[in-house]
């Protein structure tokens, strides 16, 4: 009797204890749809999005940059986000700029206005198209969603190095610091020399004269001068002037392997951030490769430092990735699918569910958890590794549906 019973148990274990392949029906279990509407969210993809908020203490939202249902999906989760108390608003921007876009949304129902006029003031044209002021809230729709947060009263912090165009506004924000000061005028008149000069560099770099613009900029005489203007009394000053060249150095050593230096500065400005309140809920936005919980372009980036913070603190931090199959340009319809096929080709057990009228959300953690158990297994064709990375790196895979890029927010064509 025990002999059969033993024979049983080794068959049931060999039945059940097999692991099944991935395959497309497995997927579509693990996945639903939403659309956004009227700055709500609608359909079954909203519970797992409810799910998702209720549980986490950090969401990392890895974007696509510049796109106008992103910036749209990110107005209409800040109300369900605050419901959850989530009080803090993290962007891929520099700490100085998050100041200032504070200070432009402080009357949240002017930010579109305020933000307009701002960057028709710094966004120089004819620097080229990507010479905002303020990376990734040039558009009206970021405006949108800016406003949404201030009027549900959360905190707007950057952690990123400040952008390589920031500098034209950064000049004007030093001056306004010392406005009640007798050598005002002298100040003004030094920043007026220093703002050309780095203008002029920037062109030449834009036309290929020189390489190393910014580096150009830290040697000039004029702009050392009006730095020199401010002492290590005047400390939001020396912060912005320290911030900028921090931020320089940077840019200027990309080709000296300065991304993980870029990365660990974006991870001690977040834990500083994360030091002042422990049990605070955050909310952070950036592009999807800092996202990724595992490595990522050579760096342990911010969605892998939030699953550290989040284990030290036992609570739980959601990793979010995005693609944009669809992207229309006026009147022409790109499909990334194909044009990117080098990239999407080996994903197409995700991308198969695609939809041009709704957003699809896929539960990666669940998919995780079902390949680490063994009750699912990842094919061994090439197609593994494309897929491994998006299972280990998020916790949930957005597709978007029809999207194009945001509506610039600026009224007139700025070239000095």
């Amino acid at each position: 009797m025990k002999k059969y019973t033993l024979i049983f148990c080794f068959i049931v274990w060999g039945i059940c204890g097999q692991e099944k392949e991935i395959n497309k029906s497995y997927v579509e279990s693990k996945l639903s749809n939403f659309t956004v509407k009227n700055n709500k969210i609608e359909g079954e993809g909203k519970k797992m999005i409810l799910k998702m908020i209720k549980e986490s203490q950090f969401i990392v939202f890895g974007e696509s940059h510049y796109s106008k249902q992103t910036s749209i999906l990110t107005k209409a989760l800040i109300p369900l986000l605050a419901k959850s108390n989530y009080t803090e608003f993290v962007a891929e921007v520099g700490p100085n700029s998050a100041q200032k876009l504070e200070e432009l949304s402080k009357e949240a129902e002017l930010t579109v206005e305020k933000l307009r006029d701002f960057n028709t003031k710094y966004k120089k044209v004819a620097l080229g198209e990507s010479a905002d002021p303020i990376p990734f809230f040039a558009g009206v729709e970021d405006a949108k969603f800016l406003s949404e947060i201030r009027k549900h009263n959360m905190k707007i912090h950057g952690i990123d190095q400040e952008y390589y165009y920031s500098v034209l506004f950064f000049l004007d924000e030093l001056v306004q610091l010392k406005k009640n000061e007798n050598n005002y005028n002298k100040i003004v008149s030094l920043k007026e020399k220093a703002n050309k000069k780095i203008f002029d560099y920037l062109m030449a770099r834009k036309e290929e004269k020189i390489k190393n613009a910014l580096g150009e900029i830290l040697k000039d005489d004029d702009v050392i001068t009006f730095f020199n203007q401010f002492t290590s009394n005047d400390v939001e000053a020396m912060k912005i002037i320290e911030d900028l060249k921090l931020s320089w150095d940077i840019y200027i050593r990309w080709r000296q392997d300065s991304h993980v230096d870029r990365i660990s500065y974006m991870r001690n400005n977040l834990y500083e951030i994360f030091n002042k309140n422990r049990k605070a809920k955050m909310f952070i936005k950036l592009g999807s490769l800092h996202a990724s919980k595992i490595i990522s372009n050579g760096a342990y980036d911010i969605g892998n430092y939030t699953e550290e913070l989040a284990e030290k603190n036992n609570t739980v931090s959601s990793s979010i990735n995005s693609w944009r199959p669809f992207v229309r340009d006026g009147e022409i319809m790109n499909d990334n699918l194909k044009k990117y096929k080098k990239f999407y080709g080996r994903l197409s057990l995700f991308t198969q569910f695609a939809k041009k009228n709704e957003w699809t959300i896929i539960n990666l953690k669940e998919i995780r958890e079902d390949v680490k158990s063994g009750r699912i297994k990842l094919p061994e064709n090439g197609d593994l590794h494309s897929l491994k990375k998006v299972i280990e790196g998020y916790d949930y895979q957005l597709i978007l549906p029809v999207d194009e890029s945001i509506m610039y927010n600026f009224n007139q064509k700025n070239e000095k």
